[in-house]
């Protein structure tokens, strides 16, 4: 009896002995049951496998022109504006009838400037749609001259006092009214030819004072094209510095350009 037991005890640690065997080989040779069970949490493994960075979208500048006899202004990206190929074709559009002017972006501009009369607003328009056609749509917001009375008035003998023109934020299209404002100055100016019409742009203290500036002499530009276009020759017409103003309450008067006479 006491034999048998002794033979069960060493049967016992043999089995033993072989199984914490088994067990090492099988961890050190990565054949267990889990190969996460000993290492990292899955969370982990899974979150060092996503290797691929995730890529940074990068926003293009959306694209914006102004359009004048002076040349194409752009900005932003052009790569898919077709019809800048044939940019100079649009110049010479702009400056044949009368130095219009047009700005906008890739789908949609205004055009500005002055026409003799409804049917030549209509005419100026069409033509510059045929340039762009279908890819950009246009405004027409050229303003037709005052008629001359059958019985004009008599000249002034003093000269008008400063004819000012107020623009939308951030545009530097006429006003609407452009025509009917700069009127007694171009008058005055054919019948004083020792004259001329000095222009000086307003714009405020907020925001870029480069882009601002740059603004207010675009709407200066746009009057002058507008006086060059009723017959003032450009050597009677002078350009000034833009000037700062606190428009206080009232904005508009930081968004104006004023013509005078001396």
């Amino acid at each position: 009896m006491r034999n048998d037991q002794a033979s069960i005890n060493r049967w016992t640690w043999i089995v033993a002995l072989v199984l914490v065997l088994l067990l090492l080989w099988m961890l050190f040779n990565n054949h267990g049951p889990s190969a996460t069970c000993c290492g990292q949490p899955a969370e982990i493994v899974a979150a060092n496998e996503q290797t691929v960075p995730t890529a940074q979208v990068s926003v293009a500048e959306a694209f914006t022109f102004i359009a004048n006899r002076d040349g194409i202004h752009t900005s932003g990206d052009s790569a898919h504006v077709a019809w800048l190929a044939n940019a100079e074709n649009l110049r010479s559009i702009l400056s044949e009838e009368g130095g219009l002017n047009v700005e906008g972006n890739d789908k949609a501009a205004i055009m500005t400037g002055l026409a003799d009369s409804d049917a030549d607003k209509q005419k100026k328009g069409e033509k510059v749609q045929a340039f762009f056609g279908q890819s950009v749509s246009i405004e027409n917001q050229i303003v037709v001259k005052t008629q001359e009375p059958l019985n004009p008035a008599p000249p002034a003998t003093t000269a008008p006092s400063a004819a000012k023109l107020y623009f939308e934020t951030g545009k530097s299209a006429l006003p609407a009214d452009a025509g009917d404002t700069l009127q007694p100055v171009i008058e005055w100016l054919k019948n004083n030819p020792n004259t001329k019409a000095v222009l000086s742009g307003y714009h405020d203290s907020r925001g870029n004072r480069a882009i601002n500036e740059e603004l207010a002499k675009n709407r200066a530009k746009a009057v002058r094209e507008a006086l060059k276009t009723a017959g003032v020759d450009e050597a009677r017409i002078e350009m000034r510095k833009p000037e700062v103003v606190d428009g206080g309450s009232d904005y508009n008067e930081a968004r104006r350009v004023e013509v005078s006479i001396e």
